[in-house]
């Protein structure tokens, strides 16, 4: 048991995630890391009490849940970093575990735990091989991003079912340019193994008035799903500008089908799922408005803008 197994648990709970159905945002998520690892099997686990209970899934696997006594991410939430498991049938902690000595079971394990700000791990992003494995580095970095996604999704995911948002709480002068640098320096290791290109351009300053920590999940949310519609080998640039507004512009090949957060943001429909319901009302919050711009000319790339009001 962690040492903050009652605060865990707690903030847990308070997520009022478990047991709800799968949705779009984490089932990308474990798509994307059982392909970077050239992993059969991916969960997004949570442990609770008794039993991890699966957000979502990628691969060939039964169930929702499985006893806690018997789960890896019990062992990986224990940590603060990754926990990489090369054969299973070779670690004293997991040689008699019953879904080791299955047939064609469990060899290759890894789990990055999904921690909130208050360092409480609420469970993993995992991916899992019936052979022993390995993992490289770029592997391993995009693992971690894609934890870092999770946990963020949760929050944001919490913020709508919970009705918390209200307005910019904490509204000050920030740099929009610092904000989405900083995302973009977070989603780097999942660009790269991926093979997708992601630059920055920042023109010139772009202050707004924003609560940093609501806009930066939100920024971080806006510029991944871009890179999520990338295809392997494509690119997403950014773009940041201060006049005549503070403006971010992001180009994709994403196809002519805005996402579920543009969509709403520009008041076309509104969010079905409960994380980009949760984008798009922070954005509303602080003033952004969502405006699609001409295609590249000769690139496959389609372009938008987040402009945000004068500072």
């Amino acid at each position: 048991m962690p040492h903050n197994e009652t605060e865990r648990i707690s903030a847990l709970h308070a997520m009022a995630v478990l047991d709800t159905p799968p949705e779009t945002d984490f089932d990308d998520i474990v798509r994307i890391a059982g392909e970077i690892c050239g992993a059969p099997i991916s969960l997004v686990t949570l442990v609770d009490t008794e039993r991890q209970w699966f957000k979502a899934k990628f691969g060939d696997i039964a169930g929702s849940e499985t006893p806690r006594e018997v789960a890896f991410c019990a062992h990986a939430i224990m940590g603060r970093d990754l926990m990489v498991v090369p054969d299973a049938t070779a670690d004293a902690r997991f040689a008699d575990n019953p879904f080791v000595r299955a047939d064609d079971g469990i060899r290759f394990y890894a789990g990055a735990p999904l921690l909130t700000s208050t360092g409480a791990a609420l469970g993993t992003l995992c991916v899992v091989d019936h052979s022993p494995h390995r993992l490289n580095l770029d592997q391993t970095r995009a693992l971690r991003a894609l934890a870092h996604q999770v946990t963020e999704a949760l929050e944001l995911r919490r913020l709508a079912v919970t009705d918390e948002l209200d307005g910019i709480p904490d509204g000050r002068t920030v740099d929009l340019a610092y904000l989405t640098e900083a995302r973009i320096r977070e989603l780097r290791g999942i660009a790269d193994a991926r093979n997708v290109a992601i630059t920055l351009a920042l023109k010139d300053d772009a202050a707004v008035q924003a609560d940093p920590a609501e806009l930066s999940r939100a920024l971080d949310y806006v510029v991944f799903t871009a890179l999520k519609l990338a295809p392997a080998g494509g690119r997403v640039a950014v773009r940041v500008l201060g006049t005549p507004s503070p403006t971010i512009e992001i180009a994709h090949a994403g196809g002519s089908i805005p996402p579920e957060w543009q969509a709403d943001l520009a008041g076309h429909r509104p969010a079905e799922e409960p994380v980009p319901r949760a984008v798009a009302n922070i954005l509303r919050a602080h003033g952004a408005s969502v405006v699609s711009t001409s295609a590249i000319v000769g690139s496959p790339d389609v372009r938008f803008e987040l402009r945000f009001p004068s500072h």
